[in-house]
């Protein structure tokens, strides 16, 4: 009865690590077609392709092309951590972690925008991206909270202080996606002084 068990046991585990690894390769082929065609011309039979593997198991995991790229988004920015730290150390991390990612994944922030002009149009889509931003801004939020509470100063500016950092992150996606001779390094660090210079001055003793 004891061998059952432990059987049974490893062969759940064994089926989760098969599910798991399916809805991996899955996410990772949309996102290789996603980005190499474009959100209207990409198919879940492309996707299945991109895969290897029956575009009935795409089904299976995502009841929607809607619902696969939502979750495409969701995973990639995941992996795309810029907060490594917290307070004002993690702020200015943070703005640094921006710009090496604008160099290094341009396929990224490409599908990002591109899925933002969906959204506009696409409700599912939309929903997916104003949850992805909102998510984004709090984390913004957050971290200008911790830099103010550093300077034991007041807290209150800081949603406003995220919501105008977050613009100033998509502004900068859309032009080094657009503008080959744009410097996003130096747009970045600009952000990134005038940001904290806000910050600053909130503190009357500063």
């Amino acid at each position: 009865m004891v061998e059952r068990s432990t059987n049974q046991g490893s062969s759940k585990e064994s089926g989760a690590k098969v599910a798991s690894d399916n809805r991996e390769k899955i996410l990772q082929a949309a996102f290789a077609v996603l980005s190499r065609q474009g959100y209207e011309n990409t198919s879940i039979k492309d996707i299945a392709e991109e895969a290897r593997v029956a575009q009935g198991l795409v089904h299976y995991y995502f009841k929607s092309k809607q619902q696969l790229v939502i979750a495409v988004l969701f995973a990639v920015c995941q992996k795309m951590e810029i907060y490594t730290a917290e307070g004002t150390v993690g702020a200015t991390a943070a703005f640094e972690n921006f710009k090496v990612l604008l160099r290094e994944r341009p396929d990224a922030h490409t599908l990002y925008i591109q899925l933002i002009g969906v959204g506009l149009h696409d409700k599912e889509i939309g929903a997916g991206i104003r949850e992805n931003i909102r998510f984004e801004r709090d984390r913004v939020e957050s971290l200008a909270r911790q830099v103010l509470a550093e300077r034991e100063a007041d807290p209150s500016p800081a949603r406003a202080i995220a919501g105008a950092v977050w613009a100033g992150v998509l502004g900068i996606m859309v032009q080094k996606m657009i503008d080959p001779e744009f410097n996003a390094d130096e747009a970045v660090d600009a952000l990134a002084a005038m940001s904290l210079s806000a910050v600053y001055s909130t503190n009357p003793s500063a």
